[in-house]
C-alpha cells in the first residue's frame, strides 16, 4: 500500500540519482526494488498452508522505494506487467521513485494509482547559438586539423538551431578512420551537457542487432532503453554503414519524428542530434550504400580528411605531454633521455591511424621504463 506519491523519472542515471538525493531525507528508511520483491516473495511463501517462514526480517513499512532502470532486467517477465500489484503486496511505503519503467509497468501503475503519479526527467539542452559557439571552441582545442569540417559543422549547427522544428537533426560524418569523427561527437555532447551515448552496431551479429533494436527480451539491453538513459540529446551511431538495411524502418521514424517504440519501451526525443559515423569516401557512395530513403533523412553530410604530417606531429606532442604528465620525475627523465618523443615526431608521417599511433607511443614509453625497471631489479 502507498500513502504518498509515485515519481516516474525519465532520463539518465546521473540525473535520477540527483533527483532521489534531493527527495529522500537522511533519516528516512529506503529500500530498493529488489528488496521489495524479496518482501513480496517472502509473504507469498508464508501464505502457503505449509509455510513456517520467519517474517521478522521483512519490512512492514518504509518511507521510500527506489526502482532503477537496470532493476527491470533482474526480474521475470510477469513482474513487469504486474508491477503495481506486486509492489503493493511487498510492503507499505510512502513514496516510490521509478526510473525509465517499461510501458507495461507504467500502464500497471497508472491503472492502480490514478492521480497519484507525477512525471519528470532529464532536461536536455536544445541546440542554440551559444551551443554553436561552445562547440566551435571545444573543437578548436580538441580536434587537430579538419578546418573545412569545422566550418561546415558550425554552419550546419547554426542553420539547424534556427530552422529546426522539433525534429531530430541527423549529421553524417564520413572519411577515413581515426581522424576525429568520434572525438567531434564527444565534444558536441559535452557542449550540450554531458556524456555521449555511443551505439556501435558493428558489435552485433545480425540477430543480436534485430533483438537490440526491436527489444526481444526485457532482461537484455535495448536501443530504446539506452536512449531513455542518455545524458544529453547527442547520440553517436558509430559505423552506421555497417547497419543491416532490415533495421532501417526503426530509424525512419526515429529520424523523422524522434520516436522509437520496441516491445517494452517508448522513447521520444524530438530535439535530438544524431551523429552517424562512416568510412565512406563521397556523398555519391553514401547515397548508393544507404539508399535514397535513408539519405533523404540526413540533415548534412560532413567530410573528414586525412591528417597532414604537421597535424600528426601535433598529436604526438599532445599525447606525449599527457603520458609524461602521469610519470614521476625519474621516469620522465629516462623517457626524455631516450628521445622517444623525437623518434615519433620524425616518423609521424608513417602512421595513418591516430589510435594506433597513440598506442605505439604508450608501448614505447612503458617499454623503455619496464626495461629499466627489470634490469635495475636484476642488478640488485
Amino acid at each position: 500500500m502507498i500513502d504518498g506519491a509515485i515519481h516516474v523519472f525519465t532520463g539518465s542515471d546521473k540525473d535520477f540519482e540527483h533527483f532521489i538525493g534531493e527527495g529522500i531525507g537522511e533519516d528516512e528508511v529506503t529500500i530498493t526494488y529488489l528488496e521489495l520483491i524479496g518482501d513480496y516473495n517472502a509473504k507469498i511463501r508464508a501464505a502457503s498452508e505449509y509455510a513456517t517462514s520467519d517474517l521478522s526480517h521483512i519490512h512492514d513499512r518504509v518511507d521510500n522505494v527506489v526502482v532503477r532502470s537496470a532493476d527491470f532486467g533482474s526480474v521475470v517477465s510477469h513482474v513487469i506487467s504486474n508491477f503495481a500489484q506486486i509492489a503493493s503486496m511487498g510492503c507499505d511505503f510512502g513514496t516510490m521513485y521509478i526510473q525509465n519503467p517499461p510501458r507495461q509497468t507504467l500502464k500497471s501503475l497508472e491503472a492502480m494509482y490514478p492521480g497519484m503519479i507525477d512525471y519528470s526527467g532529464t532536461e536536455y539542452v536544445k541546440l542554440g547559438k551559444n551551443t554553436v559557439l561552445e562547440v566551435h571552441d571545444k573543437l578548436k582545442e580538441a580536434v587537430f586539423g579538419q578546418e573545412d569540417c569545422k566550418v561546415e559543422l558550425d554552419l550546419s549547427l547554426y542553420r539547424l538551431s534556427v530552422m529546426g522544428d522539433e525534429k531530430p537533426v541527423v549529421l553524417l560524418f564520413y572519411g577515413p578512420s581515426s581522424v576525429g569523427k568520434t572525438e567531434t561527437a564527444k565534444q558536441l555532447s559535452d557542449a550540450m551537457g554531458g556524456g555521449l551515448t555511443r551505439i556501435q552496431f558493428s558489435m552485433f551479429q545480425n540477430q543480436e542487432a534485430f533483438d537490440y533494436v526491436f527489444g526481444s527480451e526485457h532482461s537484455k539491453g535495448s536501443f530504446a532503453r539506452d536512449l531513455l538513459g542518455r545524458e544529453t540529446n547527442v547520440v553517436l551511431l558509430d559505423e552506421f554503414d555497417k547497419v543491416n538495411h532490415g533495421l532501417y524502418n526503426a530509424f525512419y521514424e526515429l529520424f523523422d519524428e524522434g520516436v522509437l517504440t520496441d516491445t517494452y519501451y517508448r522513447v521520444e526525443m524530438g530535439n535530438a542530434l544524431f551523429v552517424l559515423t562512416t568510412n565512406f569516401e563521397s556523398e555519391k557512395e553514401i547515397k548508393q550504400a544507404l539508399g535514397p530513403a535513408m539519405f533523404s533523412r540526413i540533415s548534412a553530410c560532413i567530410k573528414f580528411n586525412d591528417l597532414t604530417v604537421d597535424e600528426k606531429r601535433a598529436i604526438v606532442d599532445r599525447h606525449f605531454d599527457y603520458v609524461i604528465g602521469l610519470l614521476d620525475d625519474d621516469d620522465a627523465k629516462v623517457v626524455s633521455d631516450r628521445d622517444v618523443r623525437g623518434w615519433f615526431l620524425r616518423n609521424a608521417a608513417h602512421y595513418d591511424n591516430v589510435r594506433i599511433m597513440k598506442n605505439k607511443i604508450e608501448r614505447a614509453v612503458f617499454g623503455v621504463l619496464t626495461e629499466r625497471l627489470i634490469n635495475g631489479l636484476g642488478d640488485e
